[in-house]
């Protein structure tokens, strides 16, 4: 005579850049972002989080209560300038908890490349409106021959953010395996 057993049902094991629809994600993006909800009340998350986060020496953080808010780095020891750090809000959704995360620079890189932006973007104006006016007044247009310079700027500070998140990129596993563990201790995520 057989006899089946069933098997207990396991937990799907989220993978990085895996989303719900059974495709890998490979595009990057220069801030990526992920939802995730969980079956526990938000105080239940956030007090989850910050217990793992005390007894973690690879990650620490802030959890705010009042705000739901919760930053996640790396210990100094394993921070570089491209390291990345994970930033969530936690809200109450239906019967559980919402989490809305992002993956972004520190602010200090954040600062330098929104400061890179507004360069290449303003020299690329002036360029071009000086460019346009010398060609109105039927002078030489050297104005419009910087403008590809210009535009070099701005293209060289947005490829370096997928630099930046190609260097990361281990790092960023770790922030988001961090974050998974501590979500499991609280009910386990139900859609990622």
């Amino acid at each position: 005579m057989e006899t089946t057993r069933e098997q207990p049902e396991r937990e799907p094991e989220i993978l990085p850049g895996f989303d719900p629809d059974g495709h890998y994600n490979s595009v990057p993006r220069p801030r990526p972002r992920f939802d995730l909800e969980v079956r526990a009340q938000p105080a239940a998350v956030l007090a989850a989080l910050r217990a793992a986060l005390d007894g973690h020496t690879g990650v620490h953080g802030l959890v705010l209560d009042d705000d739901g808010k919760v930053e996640l780095i790396l210990t100094e020891d394993r921070v570089r300038f491209w390291s990345p750090q994970l930033s969530a809000l936690v809200s109450a959704s239906g019967e559980g908890t919402r989490i809305k995360a992002r993956f972004g620079p520190h602010p200090h890189i954040w600062g330098l490349f929104l400061a890179g932006y507004a360069i290449g973007i303003l020299l690329s104006a002036a360029c071009l409106l000086f460019g346009l006016v010398q060609l109105f007044l039927a002078m030489t247009p050297w104005g419009l021959w910087l403008l590809p310079l210009a535009l070099l700027i701005t293209g060289l500070t947005y490829g370096a953010s997928y630099v930046g998140q190609g260097l990361g990129a281990g790092q960023m596993h770790d922030l988001r395996t961090f974050l998974d563990r501590a979500l499991r201790e609280a009910k386990g995520p139900v859609d990622s």
